[in-house]
């Protein structure tokens, strides 16, 4: 499946019709996946983290932003989602979030970054707020983003804003 339209039914099964910004610890919770934060290397955002006959868990770095931490917790979730949808039988790995993942070379990296943005920055709402001539840091408020990932997101769909 492809990372929007997973990210879409996941957001339409768990999220519903909550609101903005998307929760991406609360969907993983519903997921029955535990968030923790914790000190990370200084090049490693978050990981998924998944031991034998344990639930997955998702590992965050304190120190991020909390635009950064939302979006890396949305970006593991999507490492998640792809496997679920690629079945898997690995019982045990680790996903790391670290500076391969905005390079746009790993095709597991992209999927989960592609994900993460439609998880919290749905294509309808971006267009739909682009069409009101919301400027771009508004919209990254009202997606709990950070001003770079909005922007990215309205480049990616070729959307002019400001």
């Amino acid at each position: 499946m492809d990372p929007k339209t997973s990210a879409s039914e996941l957001l339409r099964s768990t999220w519903g019709d909550r609101g903005f910004p998307v929760d991406p610890v609360w969907i993983a919770g519903q997921l029955g996946l535990e968030v923790r934060e914790a000190v990370l290397p200084p090049n490693v955002s978050g990981a998924l983290i998944k031991d034998r006959d344990q639930d997955p868990l998702i590992v965050l770095s304190q120190s991020d932003s909390k635009s950064r931490k939302r979006f890396t917790c949305a970006h593991e979730l999507g490492h998640y989602a792809d496997r679920l949808g690629k079945d898997i039988e690995q019982y045990e790995y680790i996903d790391l979030r670290g500076d391969q993942s905005s390079t746009g070379t790993n095709p597991d990296e992209v999927f989960a970054n592609q994900f993460a943005a439609a998880l919290l920055m749905p294509e309808e709402e971006v267009r739909r707020l682009a069409k009101a001539k919301l400027p771009a840091f508004l919209m990254a408020q009202h997606f709990g983003v950070s001003d770079d990932a909005i922007r990215y997101r309205l480049r990616n769909l070729r959307l002019k804003v400001d």
